[in-house]
Parts: structure tokens; sequence; C-alpha cells
């Protein structure tokens, strides 16, 4: 979802490039309430384990894998 840059990060989204960013970014949210895995400014959500994402016994399907850079890899997935 866009929001307003400061508005994210009044939200508590985690946002490591600071002045980078735009007018509007997108929020990655994970979870929610007390279940709130990750909420991120673009980018995409991190974990530190695939455990977290679990919800109601889900299961994530990885849909695209790509070198992000030397030794580190980006997967993309979904919930199912």
């Amino acid at each position: 979802k866009l929001y307003p840059t400061q508005e994210a990060l009044d939200m508590g989204a985690i946002g490591p490039f600071g002045e980078r960013y735009g007018e509007e970014v997108k929020v990655y949210q994970m979870g929610e309430g007390d279940h709130m895995a990750s909420l991120e400014i673009c980018g995409g959500p991190h974990v530190d384990r695939t455990g977290q994402l679990a919800e109601d016994g889900k299961k994530f399907k990885i849909t695209k894998e790509e070198a992000s850079s030397a030794g580190i890899r980006r997967i993309k997935a979904v919930l199912v």
C-alpha cells in the first residue's frame, strides 16, 4: 500500500535508506497486531526465519529466486 513517507515512518515502518525515499513509498506488512512479523518501506519484507511467516498453518511457495549480491539470494514467495 502507498503512504506518504513520513506517515509510513510514523507508523513504525523500517526504512534504512533515509533521505533517498520520495514523497510516497510502498509499505509491506506481514502479520497484524501482536503477530506483526515485518513492517517495511519498499524493498519487500524480511524475516529472520521462514517459520515467522506461518499463520493458521499456512506455508510459503517460492515463485522466484535470484542473486541479490555476492553470497546473497533473494526470493519472492506467496503464502498458500
